[in-house]
């Protein structure tokens, strides 16, 4: 079994306009044939579609149907010439095709997830609490859906209703044909490493070099092959590169560009790797036992088939929760200033166009943030599991888990979004190293006791008794036991118990012993802007006393050591670059 890894190799800047028209080239025309398909027939036909994306559409008609003088337009801001005719090879027509597809693909899923729902909209904006009844309805029907696609939806049609007093009758109403704001181009439908007519690439082993041929266009508006041209690069000094090529086979890459923070763009070549996956042999008898909660983001504790808990439970919690809370606010309040001001009729006036803008930009920021807080946070599960060399992790399914109520909208969405997308991102990881991924379906993790099995309550915290059904401080009812602890470590510990217990009851002849104390693991980033690869993959040196930071989530997060030429980056290539290594499974008692 493989999957690929995928690390971006950056195209020197001795050609950086030629790469510059190739990127405003493909946005463009990509625009134009995405609009021309952007239909019901077409979405069902990708979404009934098994193979490569391009294949799905006429390699010609799609290029046929572009107006050229209104795009040639477009770009320029002039009338071209009578005969204008918009040249487009035949290959990065196929890689355009296959970019397009893919998009029509990723809409298609959301129109499914949409016509889910449809069916259970109340007749006013969806407020928090309708948010957890259609939820509820969906996983009754036997429907249940990503939490991020629902929670994306609801607030695609809040902003709808609040427009237009109502609901949208078809996907179509609801969303706009998406418009590129860059060129990336997937060289999948090209001709090979070798004989590729839109790029072609080798990786000379004992050189340790990567050489590419990139075709890009002359102009923005290219007419005819001539105005074609190819430039090559060798690119050396990519330690990472030669360590993933080790375990893998390279992949057909994908032209990106990325805006720095100064505003210069920069051009890449991502080339996935093909790798083996380790195959789990489905016998645990150490497990790292998590429960997703509110206030923190995931606990995790190491627990044997014995019921000894073999380490102290980790707390971790993205530390910029208040920052994401601002951030909400702020588009909470943008929102209803749009929805004041659609409701005057002044959605068409310049100040509607400058809140929106700023909201906009508020909302860039919030997702930026989900996707460092689900890395990072699994990045840290992931770190955990290797150094406890643990058999499987196993967690809550998200089904079994009750909405929370009174924590407040933030709570809300986070732990909404946040528990199925960590979860996804663990398994991903977890794959490679031949560690299981397993859930459990129980009810009352947090009102069990895992020492004597009797049931306990919740209170609001170690100082306090009295019941609250929320309380984040457990205490066993058993005047004989008289445990407690942190709400959910509880949790966690009993995700174990169920698991070893092979039923989904809390079965009071299985126990966890307690070991003392806690340890609160932040997860945050200390060094670049993304982690290795994309999808950021962890590692742990051997011969360390623990894993420490680097990489980008820190404390527990993953060590990478760096050869002592390249410690400074004095090779022009950023740390981000060189945070590289595979999974590695390691013994460590004593973490």
């Amino acid at each position: 079994m493989s999957d690929h890894l995928s690390l971006p190799l950056r195209l020197p800047d001795t050609h950086h306009d030629a790469y510059g028209r190739l990127d405003e080239f493909v946005q463009h025309v990509a625009t134009r044939v995405l609009h021309n398909r952007w239909t019901p027939e077409h979405l069902n036909g990708i979404s009934a579609s098994n193979h490569q994306a391009w294949k799905s559409f006429d390699e010609h008609h799609p290029f046929e149907e572009i107006d050229d003088q209104a795009l040639y337009h477009s770009i320029h801001d002039e009338e071209p010439s009578e005969n204008f005719e918009l040249y487009v090879p035949s290959r990065i027509r196929r890689c355009i095709l296959q970019k397009v597809g893919e998009t029509l693909g990723s809409h298609a899923d959301r129109r499914r997830a949409f016509q889910a729902i449809q069916h259970v909209l109340p007749t006013h904006k969806i407020n928090r609490i309708h948010r957890r009844h259609i939820k509820e309805k969906l996983w009754d029907d036997g429907e249940y859906l990503s939490s991020g696609y629902v929670d994306v939806l609801i607030d695609q049609l809040n902003s709808y209703y609040d427009r237009h007093g109502r609901y949208p009758d078809s996907y179509f109403e609801l969303q706009d044909p998406p418009e590129y704001s860059n060129g990336a181009l997937p060289y999948s439908a090209d001709d090979g490493p070798s004989s590729g007519q839109a790029v072609k690439y080798h990786y000379d082993e004992d050189e340790q070099s990567v050489t590419v041929n990139v075709k890009t266009p002359d102009t923005v508006t290219p007419e005819s092959r001539g105005e074609w041209s190819w430039h090559e690069h060798e690119l050396t000094g990519y330690d990472a590169f030669q360590t993933l090529i080790l375990h893998g086979s390279l992949s057909a890459p994908e032209f990106q560009s990325t805006q720095r923070k100064n505003g210069d763009w920069i051009y890449e070549l991502s080339f996935p790797v093909d790798v083996d996956v380790i195959n789990a042999d489905g016998d645990a008898e150490r497990v790292l036992a998590l429960d997703a909660g509110m206030r923190k983001d995931m606990t995790a504790v190491v627990v044997d088939e014995t019921g000894k808990q073999v380490s102290r439970p980790h707390f971790i919690r993205f530390t910029d929760r208040d920052g994401m809370g601002r951030l909400h606010r702020e588009r909470q309040r943008l929102n209803n200033r749009l929805a004041g001001l659609r409701r005057s009729g002044r959605d068409y006036s310049e100040e509607f166009k400058t809140i929106q803008a700023e909201y906009e930009r508020v909302n860039n920021k919030i997702q930026h943030k989900r996707e460092q807080l689900v890395h990072d946070v699994a990045n840290q599960v992931a770190a955990l599991a290797l150094v406890y060399d643990v058999d499987a992790v196993v967690h809550e399914d998200l089904r079994s888990l009750s909405p929370p109520r009174g924590e407040g909208e933030l709570s809300w969405k986070l732990s909404s979004w946040a528990r199925h997308e960590i979860v996804e991102k663990i398994e991903y990881r977890c794959e490679y190293v031949g560690v299981e991924v397993e859930r459990v379906y129980p009810h009352g993790t947090s009102r069990s006791c895992p020492r004597c099995g009797s049931t306990g309550h919740t209170c609001k915290s170690p100082d306090h008794s009295e019941e609250v059904w929320w309380g984040g401080h457990f205490r066993c009812d058993n005047a004989r036991c008289k445990f407690e602890g942190d709400r959910d470590y509880v949790a966690a510990v009993n995700v174990a118990r169920v698991f070893f217990g092979g039923t989904d009851e809390l079965e009071s002849g299985f126990t966890s012993s307690y070991t003392g104390d806690s340890e609160t693991v932040p997860a945050r980033r200390s060094v670049g802007t993304r982690l290795a690869f994309g999808r950021g993959v962890v590692a742990y040196r051997p011969g360390q006393a623990r894993a420490t930071a680097g990489g980008g989530s820190a404390v527990i997060a993953p060590a990478v050591a760096l050869s002592e030429s390249n410690m400074d980056g004095s090779d022009g290539c950023g740390p981000a670059t060189r945070q590289y290594t595979q999974f590695q499974r390691v013994t460590a008692e004593h973490c």
